[in-house]
């Protein structure tokens, strides 16, 4: 076991949030993309990353339920947080459903590039 401090969900969210960001930026206009295979690639590790966050949600929903039971939370206006928690629950299981989605999309796109290759084939072009 480590000695080292572990980093909270919100700072490692925030390092996966940022991670996109860098992406957004190192892939514009094309760059950072060479080959084929750099797209193959990039589709699947985010077709791995968009398949986890399905369990991280329901895990994060476990939670607020738990926390609403056992009477820990509360709204800085006085109302009750159960509807709150409530409302959250279902946002969070449509984005649940929406990451398993997107996690199967990228997943397809991803085999669809399976044959692609840098080289254009000769098949078909006209000398």
């Amino acid at each position: 076991m480590s000695d080292s401090p572990q980093a909270s969900p919100a700072a490692l969210a925030r390092t996966a949030a940022e991670a996109v960001r860098t992406l957004n930026h190192t892939t514009l206009g094309g760059d950072g993309l060479e080959q084929p295979s750099d797209a193959y690639e990039v589709l699947g590790e985010l077709s791995t990353a968009a398949s986890r966050i399905p369990q991280l949600l329901g895990q994060v929903g476990t939670w607020l339920a738990a926390a609403l039971a056992a009477g820990q939370l509360g709204c800085d206006d006085g109302t009750d947080p159960a509807a709150a928690v409530s409302g959250a629950w279902l946002f969070i299981s449509d984005a649940r459903a929406s990451a398993s989605s997107l996690a199967r999309d990228l997943e397809q796109a991803q085999q669809q590039l399976a044959l692609v290759n840098g080289q254009p084939s000769r098949r078909g072009q006209h000398s």
